[in-house]
């Protein structure tokens, strides 16, 4: 709000802000662990290139994001959460392309949440897949999430709790909120990069995670559903989830139907570099 830090209660954003009612605007989600931002420089980032790449001023630098995080700390003592920020292309009168110069809208909030401990990656989560229906640049992360929500919303619908999004071609991109990697013997492959992958911050992490254990790290390989059924293993990564096994897809086991060894070793190796107990 202008710079200022007011009660979440009183936070307002005024009708014709352009994220609002064009979605022009991009967000991050970024994890904190013992009173921590974590992947801090990859989100700040990844933000200012979306920026970069759809015309919109106003991202934060890096030391304008620290100020912001460290208000935001100092308010709420929260020693574990998600900080949620968000960039818009400002207020102007509704029209598609704006007449006039507009100040960018930037707002931040830091909410607790508990990350996923060991127990909650034991059971790990059920899948289905979905046609995805997503507009054609998905590596930036804008707040346009109607065909994610619709997606997450089939998924709930069927007892499951993530959607796999699959191309037109048959190809698996990844998940409505997370990315999406498969287990194959001692080797980790995660669908390659392109306009309907977004380059997820936590997926190179869990990446070098991997090497780190002696696993075989593949990237940018064309996965196909046939590949995904196929697999040992299926996990999903993300900012909130850090690394989650994926039992079951469309009702059908994934490997032994179980959260499988590769993926929950994966998930302690990101809570310990996370610092969560």
């Amino acid at each position: 709000m202008g710079g200022a830090l007011v009660a979440f209660g009183d936070a307002r954003v005024p009708i014709e802000d352009r994220g609002l009612v064009f979605g022009e605007s991009l967000y991050e989600v970024i994890p904190v662990a013992g009173g921590k931002p974590r992947l801090f420089e990859a989100h700040i980032e990844r933000m200012r290139q979306g920026a970069e790449q759809i015309g919109l001023p106003g991202a934060p630098s890096a030391d304008e994001w620290q100020a912001i995080y460290g208000e935001l700390a100092e308010a709420e003592k929260i020693d574990e959460g998600l900080l949620y920020a968000q960039l818009t292309g400002g207020t102007a009168p509704r029209m598609h392309v704006a007449s006039e110069p507009r100040e960018p809208t930037f707002f931040a909030y830091l909410r607790s949440f508990r990350f996923p401990r060991a127990e909650e990656v034991a059971r790990g989560v059920r899948a289905i897949k979905h046609p995805d229906e997503r507009w054609g640049r998905c590596d930036l992360k804008t707040t346009m999430l109607l065909a994610a929500t619709l997606a997450k919303r089939a998924a709930a619908d069927r007892g499951a709790s993530e959607a796999l999004l699959i191309g037109s071609d048959g190809g698996v991109r990844e998940g409505a909120s997370s990315n999406v990697f498969l287990v194959e013997g001692r080797s980790i492959v995660t669908p390659e990069q392109s306009h309907h992958v977004l380059p997820g911050v936590t997926r190179p992490f869990i990446a070098s995670l991997a090497t780190n254990a002696g696993l075989g790290v593949v990237r940018d390989e064309p996965v196909d559903v046939a590949r995904l059924e196929r697999a040992d293993e299926v996990f999903l990564t993300s900012s909130s989830q850090l690394a989650m096994p994926v039992v079951a897809i469309d009702d059908r086991p994934v490997g032994t139907g179980s959260a499988g060894p590769v993926a929950s070793d994966l998930a302690a190796r990101a809570r310990r570099a996370f610092d969560i107990e």
